[in-house]
């Protein structure tokens, strides 16, 4: 797909709401690298694991900032990147030793070459997503993944390299193109994002490492017994062919939102059958029906008082398949059964897991084939090239909406700490030329021979900027 056919994608306005969510998970990310105050430490293993919570934590400040900040990179971007170093931590991926001695009698401390979808698969979806909203080639660059296990043994990756170990994976089954988890159990869900990282390589590189693997996974799916009559999908095989669990609502709905970029027949399918089934919503109130274990948030194992994990899951799949009032009353819905904690103005709900706290913000944010769209680089060429705001300061700056039409740039920024003056950096200017401002306190600025400028802004509420060429 090239950028010159794509018309311009809808950017609306994060609402005061909105970017509370988003706070809990930008201070989340902006902490020092080698912290994880705020994110659930129970184990390393199962749906708890700190590699969902940095995952979730990825994909919804990239969906925030396509759907309502693409000029903008700043902390937003930042965000994204620590989330994709804190990955390369070995409290996140030191697991995989145990796993696979236990599981394959292999002394393997290194989590990508071998098996382990739950982690290259998840992992290669940020990196895509991050690189598809960012003219930022860090992560292209040998090394630039590095997982120390000691001061002798480092395990040294990059984007290509973990997309290449995940086609390796995929090719050693030529009757199932799929890999595992934990050892030997093999999982739908995962090689959905396992996939989705080389379609986005290959969209972003020239590579060619897809090949026919979507489609040979799409023909399993359809007859080798990875879905059920009705047309739900089982989670899980030990192997290829040995069903270990029944089908799950909030799986289905995983599956719904991940497999719209490359399967959207599919998708749409499951999404039918489950929105005739399970779901029964008047306009106002949203009755979730037969959702196995929707009680257990899964990210921290407490049995809740309403079903938050199960709805962020179909509240995602609602807004990706076009529903975006279902997805806005489920959205909405969490507050019934869970308290809200304001914490310096970032929210997140008490007792619910930071993953699913993080899910919520890709929800919120999420719109119809947004994730199709973000996979497959639906990117205008004015977005790649015009006006950005690159640089703001966090939380004084909260920036609502961001956009630029390849020539003028249009803010909507809010105060996250009170009234004050703030600075404002912009790139991607016309070296030595001139732009007349709005809502700012200069009412021209000259960008500099890089295309770059720093303006001034009162800020005390909502406030509209508007940078345009003279």
């Amino acid at each position: 797909m090239t950028s010159d056919a794509i018309t311009m994608p809808e950017v609306t306005e994060s609402s005061p709401e909105d970017l509370a969510f988003q706070r809990f998970v930008l201070d989340l990310a902006l902490q020092p690298l080698d912290r994880f105050d705020g994110f659930d430490r129970i184990e390393q293993i199962a749906a708890s694991a700190l590699r969902y919570q940095l995952n979730f934590i990825g994909y919804g400040l990239a969906m925030a900032q396509y759907t309502r900040t693409p000029a903008f990179t700043g902390y937003l971007a930042e965000a994204q990147r620590n989330a994709i170093v804190k990955m390369c931590d070995k409290r996140v991926w030191s697991y995989w030793a145990t796993e696979s001695l236990l599981g394959y009698a292999r002394l393997n401390t290194d989590p990508i070459r071998h098996a382990n979808v739950m982690y290259t698969g998840y992992f290669g979806v940020m990196l895509g997503l991050y690189e598809t909203l960012n003219a930022d080639n860090t992560f292209d660059q040998p090394g630039s993944l590095r997982l120390r296990w000691s001061k002798s043994r480092v395990h040294d990756y990059d984007f290509e390299r973990l997309t290449r170990a995940i086609r390796t994976n995929m090719l050693v089954r030529k009757d199932c193109p799929q890999y595992p988890c934990e050892p030997h159990l093999i999982y739908p869900i995962c090689n959905a994002f396992a996939f989705n990282t080389l379609v986005m390589h290959d969209r972003l590189h020239g590579t060619e490492l897809t090949g026919d693997l979507v489609d040979r996974i799409r023909h399993s799916y359809l007859h080798d017994g990875w879905r059920t009559r009705s047309g739900r999908f089982i989670p899980g095989r030990l192997g290829p062919k040995l069903t270990i669990s029944a089908p799950v609502l909030a799986y289905d709905a995983g599956m719904v939102a991940w497999l719209n970029a490359t399967m959207p027949d599919l998708a749409r399918d499951t999404w039918n059958t489950i929105r005739q089934r399970f779901i029964r919503f008047d306009g106002t109130e949203v009755q979730l029906r037969g959702s196995a274990r929707s009680r257990v948030d899964l990210g921290n194992y407490n049995v809740v008082n309403g079903d938050g994990m199960t709805r962020v899951f179909v509240a995602t799949a609602a807004a990706e398949m076009g529903e975006a009032d279902l997805a806005d009353a489920l959205n909405q819905s969490l507050a019934e059964h869970n308290r809200l904690v304001d914490r310096a103005g970032a929210q997140r709900y008490a007792g619910a897991s930071t993953v699913t706290n993080a899910h919520h913000v890709l929800a919120r944010f999420a719109r119809p084939d947004g994730l199709r769209d973000l996979i497959r680089g639906k990117i205008p060429q004015q977005w790649r090239t015009g006006p950005i705001l690159s640089d703001a300061a966090y939380p004084d700056v909260l920036v609502a909406k961001a956009v630029t039409d390849g020539t003028a740039l249009d803010l909507v920024l809010r105060p996250g700490d009170g009234p004050r003056r703030v600075r404002l950096g912009l790139q991607r200017l016309i070296p030595e030329r001139s732009y007349q401002l709005t809502g700012a306190i200069e009412a021209a600025v000259i960008a500099d021979a890089d295309g770059t400028a720093v303006i001034e802004v009162d800020l005390g509420g909502r406030h509209v900027v508007r940078v345009s060429p003279v």
